[in-house]
């Protein structure tokens, strides 16, 4: 079996978890036998091929106005007339069509596709050849990918995303079959007209981060918190739609505990040095770029605020995987990870509720049967069951028969049984 994984960025570049993920899975089957090769974008030097731990990497220089991923401000027009071209970037698309010839895969596995485009499906179509696609985020339906404007989640596209999701839409009935990282993202994209074609559906959440054993001997990244403190975190890109300010403000109006509040991540210099500005309380701390798995050893408990749906989140189960408790948002795929005895969900629309649950969250760390409990819950969304997961379809689809592959009756796709825990 041979598999030819896209996804708009790969290792070394990483913004966030799909890149991850995709480096997961692609060395994971790797290791499980299976011949792996990756194309995804770069914004710098010229098309190269790399091999990294047993994975074939084609580095794509992207052709486009310029590159996204760059810490720099594009006007309206500029960010409209790049996406225009992204939706059927030809340029890109005869590169992807050199490749795929050259590899001659069984399987042509898709997720974020922003910089390469959606006529890698074509390709591979006429080509012959399986496509499975993971939706990760909302690119196809939105071209920011978040759904989310004007401090609000969009309830549909609106009128300008749909015009760039039309084309994003029928060219999706090339896909034979859909995976969603969250049962919430598969739904969206189905109901929005995505996957017309598509012979089977199925959930496959991502996982949590392997333990890197350099950090097992680091040393705490702050000081022993005080004794009667609970130490709370946030981790993840700083940016208005991960609702920081929300749990700011609840803090800071309760009188019921003693807290401190650790910021991780980076974002918008501007955004940031406004919420050090609007919010100059010295219980709030901006930690910056750090490691993870120190993060977690210094804080009690991780909030996941997120105004925006979420498609997975998975600094949940990375937090599960410390044995740190999570109150989730109850947006987007978030609740279908959060761990289903101690229920710690709070309704981003109604902000009081979190405080009473971070209460809820300080009875439970009482309890020294916890851990074990949050322990277990990471276990169910660990690489090995992922990368398991996706062998599975992997081997369903090549087992159909061609005939078998293509249109189903209305309303009759098939349920992959792959789904991760929920």
């Amino acid at each position: 079996m041979k598999i030819l994984i896209a996804n708009t960025l790969y290792f070394p570049e990483i913004v966030g978890g799909a890149e991850i993920s995709t480096q997961i899975l692609a060395e994971g089957l790797a290791d499980a036998g299976v011949e792996v090769c990756v194309v995804c974008a770069t914004g710098t030097g010229r098309d190269r091929v790399e091999i990294l731990n047993g994975v074939t990497v084609y580095y794509l220089k992207l052709i486009n106005l310029y590159w996204p991923h760059a810490a720099r401000h594009r006007s309206p027009f500029m960010r409209a007339v790049w996406h225009a071209v992204d939706v059927k970037n030809f340029m890109m698309v005869r590169k992807l069509e050199k490749i795929i010839r050259h590899e001659r895969p069984d399987i042509v596995s898709t997720s974020n596709l922003s910089c390469l485009s959606t006529g890698i499906w074509r390709i591979a179509r006429d080509a012959g050849m399986r496509i499975v696609h993971t939706a990760r985020d909302y690119y196809l339906m939105c071209p920011t990918s978040k759904m989310f404007t004007g401090d609000k989640c969009c309830k549909r596209p609106c009128r300008m995303c749909s015009i760039y999701a039309q084309p994003k839409r029928a060219a999706s009935a090339q896909v034979d079959v859909a995976i969603g990282v969250s049962r919430y993202v598969l739904e969206q994209h189905l109901e929005n007209g995505f996957f017309p074609e598509a012979g089977a559906t199925g959930v496959i959440h991502d996982c949590y981060l392997p333990l890197h054993a350099e950090s097992a001997s680091v040393a705490p990244i702050l000081p022993e918190k005080p004794r009667g403190i609970t130490r709370l975190g946030i981790l993840g890109r700083v940016s208005p739609e991960k609702g920081i300010e929300l749990v700011i403000e609840q803090l800071i109006q309760q009188q019921q505990l003693d807290w401190q509040l650790l910021i991780g991540g980076t974002g918008d210099p501007v955004y940031i040095a406004s919420l050090k500005r609007n919010y100059p309380d010295s219980r709030v701390v901006f930690m910056g770029h750090l490691d993870p798995e120190l993060f977690f050893r210094d804080i009690d408990i991780l909030v996941v605020p997120s105004k925006w749906h979420e498609p997975f989140g998975r600094v949940t189960v990375e937090a599960y995987s410390h044995g740190i408790p999570v109150i989730g948002a109850m947006s987007g795929g978030i609740p279908e990870v959060i761990e289903p005895h101690s229920a710690l969900l709070f309704d981003p629309n109604q902000p009081d509720t979190l405080i009473a649950t971070i209460l809820t969250a300080t009875q439970l760390m009482r309890d020294p049967n916890l851990k074990p409990v949050l322990l277990k819950r990471a276990d169910e969304f660990s690489p090995a069951k992922m990368i398991q997961a996706y062998l599975d379809v992997y081997r369903e689809v090549l087992a159909r028969q061609p005939g078998n592959v293509g249109p189903q009756p209305k309303n009759g796709r098939v349920r992959l049984q792959v789904d991760m825990p929920t």
